[in-house]
């Protein structure tokens, strides 16, 4: 025990790795444990009645557009410090670039091409729920789905992207950040099972998937923070000053040539 809990905390990402490939191997061991879990919601001949429920259904929209808000407001916040530079309620950039990276590596990229590789129908459409596919276990490549599969869950992927911004609270308030974040996560990826669109395997792996790259994409760039920091603080207000001037002088020249050309055209 005193031995796993070393390697926690001297060696996390080996240890988030080796969960993830425990989880992996338990799933495609015992394959009854993803088939007894969806099994939970599925009612014979109505498929899975809580895919129609309308609450559930505004939980699943809410997930799907959450990622672009957090995205443009990620860029907003990136945008206002290299234009005023540091301040004490704003995140450091480099927080802000570890976020934004996760849902591009991660969500985006890994789970994206999981999703697109590996071939897994989802459990709303295998035999044993009213659907014409076979069940096929976590990893297993199979021909049966050809796009956006059950393999592996991109809105739980998303869902535990989430988790990453309570990184951008300050230090002393991040723990009550992640809690606070933990209950939508759980329901926005457990909903998908709930839907019958994903097995517990699909959102058990992404979840470790974008933990795991959260860590080592984390460790790149608090080894790069001072030079991150110091290439964007305050750097953006002289060039968007620039910019702006161009914009007026073009502005007045293309103004006094549409009034000569009226003037032209008047007399």
């Amino acid at each position: 025990m005193a031995r796993g809990r070393s390697l926690v905390r001297d060696r996390p990402a080996s240890a988030l790795f080796a969960l993830l490939v425990l989880v992996s191997l338990a799933f495609a061991a015992f394959p009854h444990l993803d088939l007894a879990v969806s099994g939970l919601f599925a009612v014979p001949g109505q498929g899975f009645p809580l895919a129609r429920d309308e609450g559930l259904l505004a939980i699943r929209d809410l997930n799907r557009v959450l990622p672009i808000w957090i995205a443009s407001a990620l860029a907003l916040l990136l945008l206002a410090r290299g234009l005023w530079g540091a301040r004490r309620f704003l995140p450091p950039p480099h927080a802000i670039l570890h976020v934004l990276s996760v849902y591009l590596v991660a969500c985006l990229g890994i789970v994206h091409m999981l999703k697109n590789t590996v071939g897994r129908a989802r459990p709303e459409h295998i035999l044993a729920f009213g659907g014409e596919d076979r069940f096929t276990v976590a990893w297993q490549f199979s021909d049966a789905c050809r796009t956006n599969c059950s393999f592996s869950s991109g809105e739980a992927a998303s869902a535990m992207a989430m988790m990453a911004l309570a990184m951008l609270a300050p230090r002393g308030l991040r723990l009550r950040a992640g809690l606070t974040l933990l209950l939508p996560m759980l329901v926005f990826s457990l909903n998908r099972v709930a839907f019958g669109s994903h097995f517990l395997s699909d959102v058990l792996v992404s979840w470790l998937v974008v933990a795991l790259t959260t860590l080592l994409l984390g460790r790149v760039f608090a080894r790069h923070a001072a030079a991150i920091d110091g290439g964007i603080d305050g750097r953006w207000r002289a060039p968007l000053a620039r910019a702006l001037k161009r914009l007026r002088v073009f502005g007045r020249d293309a103004a006094v040539q549409a009034r000569a050309l009226f003037l032209r055209a008047a007399a």
